[in-house]
Formats: structure tokens, C-alpha cells, sequence
């Protein structure tokens, strides 16, 4: 039997075995330590936007625990996974904000780009008030893309959609290079273009 413990294989293994535990412990741990609900995402992402922490109802949420909110709008180019009824201030009807997050696809590389949408609506007009980067996948040039290009999405929603052509008079790509990524930041914004104009005809 000690032969056998004494077996440089046996030592190996067992040097191993005891590091396999105490890092699994060690991620079973920091796995608890930094979880980050759904809330608390969202909960981040409102105080990103607004300043402050705000209340809200919510409408969609995909990551939620609710099974009938838990499919994703889809359309064309893109997709809404999380919508927002942000909890007013005062008591007026016609004065409120709704929250998206919407994923634009055809980004570099059939990458994906995440934006949070703030939608603002007063007497019956819905506006785009603000609009932050959320994530993205495979886009390189992200980073170039600066509030020039955020700024210019800040409009009343009407019937026409956003572009990110040279050659239009859309969104302009504001770097040489990153007009895929521009490109799936924009289909992101027309998905909440398509959700408002179908669901409030604003």
C-alpha cells in the first residue's frame, strides 16, 4: 500500500484531485458572491439612464421568472427582450416613458449589437430620449461609434426607419469601418420603431 501512495502517478493524480475541489469550491463560491439578478441589471441599467433608481412595471422581460414574458419580440433584423413601463412622477396620462432593450443583428461578422431605448411619450408623440450601449457580440469598432451617432437617433418616431447607408440620409457611419456595427446598432433602434408604431401608432 505505501508503494502504491509513493507512485509518482498516484502523487500526480491526487495533486490533481485536490486542486479540482478547492477550485470548484472557490467558483461554487464566487458564483453565489457575483450573481447578478435580472433586477438588479435592470435596476443598473435605470440608474444608468435616469441618474437615479427608478420603479417600473414590466411589460416583456426575457430573462424574467414570468413564462408568459419570457419570448422575445422578433422581427426582420432584430429583437425586443425586455420592455419597461417606467413609474411615473405625477399623475398625468399622457406624459410617460417606456424602456427597451433591443438587439440589432447583421453587425460585423453576423454580430449582434444591445442598446437600451429610452422612448419618451407627451400628448400622444413618442420620441426616442435617449439611447445607451447595452453589449455586443463580434464588433470591433464599437468603441468609435460616440454619442455623434447615439445623438442622432434622439427623434419623434414617425413611419420612417433609421439607415446607416453613406449614401443616405440616415445615420452616418461616423468611422471608417464600422458601418456593420453601425449598421446593427440601427436595426436595434427600428425594432422599438416597429413595436411603437404597431402597439401606440405613434
Amino acid at each position: 500500500m505505501r508503494k502504491f501512495f509513493s507512485n509518482v502517478w498516484v502523487k500526480c493524480i491526487s495533486v490533481l484531485l485536490a486542486i479540482i475541489l478547492v477550485s470548484g469550491g472557490l467558483i461554487a463560491i464566487l458564483s453565489d458572491l457575483l450573481y447578478v439578478s435580472p433586477e438588479e441589471r435592470t435596476g443598473r441599467a435605470l440608474k444608468k439612464i435616469y441618474g437615479e433608481e427608478k420603479t417600473y412595471q414590466t411589460v416583456l422581460d426575457v430573462d424574467g421568472t414570468d413564462e408568459d414574458k419570457k419570448t422575445a419580440l422578433n422581427y426582420d433584423k432584430g429583437k425586443i427582450e425586455k420592455i419597461f413601463f417606467i413609474d411615473k412622477e405625477n399623475d398625468s396620462d399622457t406624459e410617460y416613458d417606456i424602456l427597451f432593450r433591443s438587439t440589432g443583428n447583421e453587425g460585423y461578422k453576423f454580430g449582434t449589437v444591445t442598446l437600451w431605448i429610452r422612448v419618451s411619450v407627451k400628448d400622444g408623440v413618442s420620441k426616442i430620449s435617449k439611447v445607451i450601449l447595452d453589449s455586443y457580440a463580434k464588433q470591433t469598432l464599437m468603441g468609435k461609434l460616440g454619442s455623434e451617432y447615439y445623438g442622432a437617433f434622439l427623434v419623434d418616431i414617425t413611419d420612417e426607419y433609421f439607415t446607416a447607408d453613406k449614401e443616405s440620409d440616415g445615420i452616418k457611419n461616423t468611422v471608417s469601418g464600422a458601418t456593420k456595427s453601425a449598421t446593427a446598432g440601427v436595426n436595434a433602434v427600428n425594432c422599438v420603431i416597429n413595436y411603437v408604431n404597431g402597439s401606440f401608432g405613434g
